[in-house]
């Protein structure tokens, strides 16, 4: 990956079919990730940061990890990150 990858960058790749969920699991769980911000805003449902757990999330969503994929990076990178 290239050093300006994010997370969602990652799992976009996966959508696309250029790598496993094996490989996604791999390369997310040593993934760096930022901070989820949340603000007090009436739209807080609606942001959404790249590279945060938030990619993990939508990948979880749309099929790309599988419940025991999910629960996985869950526990090793953890939802605060």
């Amino acid at each position: 990956m290239s050093e300006h990858s994010t997370a969602m960058d990652v799992v976009r790749r996966a959508r696309n079919g250029e790598m496993s969920q094996d490989e996604l699991v791999a390369t997310l769980s040593r993934w760096q990730f930022e901070p989820t911000y949340r603000t007090t805003g009436l739209a807080d449902d609606w942001e959404s940061r790249p590279n945060s757990f938030d990619a993990v999330e939508y990948a979880y969503l749309t099929g790309l990890l599988d419940d025991d994929a999910y629960r996985y990076l869950f526990e090793v990178v953890g939802r605060d990150r």
